[in-house]
């Protein structure tokens, strides 16, 4: 790791330099130029880990104002943008849900539901886990679920059936990465995209929580299933577990009657999820859904950030039914639990924003668009190739770091081919969420390795063939479920 790190800052500084002090191409804007040489710095160091991947988000409050590519104010403007406000009210809503216990209890009732044979276990395990990715990170939901299939695999495991124990630790990580491309808030990619396409093309139109539900949603209820039918014939999994059962019900009668805390989570949780749903009006036909931002009049002013900081505010202020040793009520979310949220995730989207920013005002953007010919390239390679590329990148890259970097690359190849961004911006996003190789794709993966039960051999066999059929599903997907219900053409739309 320290020889890549070595590497990773030389070669940057190199190649940033290079690029710095080589004429531009013609046609070129200089200010274009350094702006590629920043971005291509901060993918090497990304990609590298030459410093940590969320200090690396900080080069463009640097960089940019020093090089005269943005000023200060706007470089601030990325970092306090509405989406980097929706992550953190979203983190803060999640981390309640978890010093509550709610997310335990959602996830073993499910288990209890579905079933407790092999083949259930696995497919209670996924869909608990990818519904709680949701609305939680990814990485939190697999660490919380993570004891219960021990338990169930140490059991197991008395009888030497290894595959069992590999199957359900990898059902795990791999549902919670799916899980998160569902919701606008389940993972960072899909909040960069919906920014980096108003960032890019101002005048295209929002893309807000009930809208992103038409592109994950579809996603996570195709391709779930397919993942579980996969893992379970992989592994051969088949037969029962007779103690299985009982390691669920222990667990759950553990968590004893449902406390006033957790109820009162749960509301929250329930009107924070209609106030993302019902804040523009919904048209159904003839039929039109006011939405309470349009009731009360202030469709202007209010954003899904609006939604999840009025969430936790709630969380703040309500009474979780304790004591705290001073005397004073114990609150929904205390301070102390807000202060372990992953700030950094925020600065990161900060970051990509910024990339964003700097291409569009730099007309890099639009001298891709120019000077990249595609002509006589059929869309559907374009788009494979994509996905392909955005999948196994994103096994050795963070996946956020990569959709900040490649998303405004992709809005000047839409703009060379003269379609529609979404055929390109939308897949490569659900893509990057698609790393199922290795532990350094994303969380999950390498807290299902911390565990012992999974090898990384083991890990990049059985991922490596999940990752061809997740290429597979997003293009198909795109094409025949996704487009059609966004109601957008494959031409080039008005606003670009």
């Amino acid at each position: 790791m320290y020889n890549r790190q070595k590497i990773g800052i030389v070669l940057g500084v190199i190649v940033f330099t290079l690029i710095m002090i080589i004429p531009e191409p013609e046609g070129m804007n200089p200010k274009a130029m350094k702006a590629a040489a920043v971005s291509i710095l901060m993918a090497i160091f990304w990609v590298t880990e030459a410093i940590s991947i969320f200090a690396t988000a900080f080069i463009p409050i640097v960089l940019f104002p020093m090089l005269g590519i943005l000023n200060t104010n706007h470089i601030a403007a990325s970092y306090g943008h509405h989406i980097v406000l929706l992550i953190i009210g979203a983190f803060l809503v999640a981390k309640a849900i978890e010093s509550n216990n709610l997310h335990k209890r959602i996830a073993l009732g499910t288990i209890q539901v579905i079933g407790t044979s092999r083949r259930q276990i696995i497919l209670s395990f996924m869909i608990a886990s990818a519904f709680l990715s949701m609305w939680t990170s990814n990485n939190s939901t697999t660490l919380m679920m993570l004891p219960i299939g021990i338990a169930i695999i140490q059991r197991e495991s008395v009888n030497g059936n290894n595959a069992f124990g590999n199957a359900l630790m990898l059902s795990i990580a791999y549902a919670a990465s799916i899980g998160g491309t569902g919701t606008l808030i389940g993972t960072p990619p899909n909040l960069l995209f919906v920014s980096t396409m108003k960032e890019i093309f101002p005048g295209s139109p929002d893309i807000v929580f009930t809208d992103w539900l038409k592109i994950g949603i579809p996603f996570v209820i195709v391709f779930l299933p397919i993942s579980w039918v996969f893992i379970i014939n992989y592994f051969r999994i088949d037969g029962g577990l007779n103690d299985s059962r009982d390691i669920i019900q222990n667990e759950y009668k553990e968590l004893g009657t449902m406390t006033v805390a957790e109820r009162r989570v749960l509301i929250i949780c329930i009107l924070y999820a209609l106030g993302f749903v019902f804040r523009r009006k919904m048209e159904f036909g003839a039929v039109t859904i006011l939405g309470w931002s349009d009731i009360l009049g202030v469709q202007a002013y209010v954003k899904d950030s609006t939604v999840a900081f009025f969430a936790a505010l709630l969380l703040f202020l309500l009474p979780n039914g304790t004591i705290n040793e001073n005397g004073t009520k114990k609150k929904l979310l205390e301070w102390e639990d807000a202060k372990t949220i992953p700030w950094g995730i925020a600065m990161l989207i900060g970051g990509g924003l910024a990339i964003a920013s700097a291409f569009k005002e730099s007309d890099l953007v639009t001298w891709i668009g120019l000077n990249l010919n595609l002509e006589g390239i059929p869309m559907f390679l374009v788009v494979l190739f994509v996905v392909a590329g955005m999948v196994f990148l994103t096994e050795i890259n963070s996946n956020t770091a990569s959709t900040a970097i490649f998303l405004p690359v992709l809005a000047g190849v839409s703009q060379a081919g003269n379609f529609h961004p979404y055929l390109l911006m939308i897949p490569a996003t659900i893509a990057a969420s698609c790393a199922f190789m290795l532990p350094s794709g994303t969380g999950p993966n390498a807290s299902i390795l911390a565990s012992g039960y999974v090898t990384i051999p083991e890990m990049a066999k059985c991922g490596f063939w999940l990752n061809l059929i997740a290429i597979g599903v997003i293009v198909i997907l795109l094409y025949f479920i996704i487009i059609p219900l966004l109601g957008v053409s494959a031409g080039a739309p008005n606003w670009m």
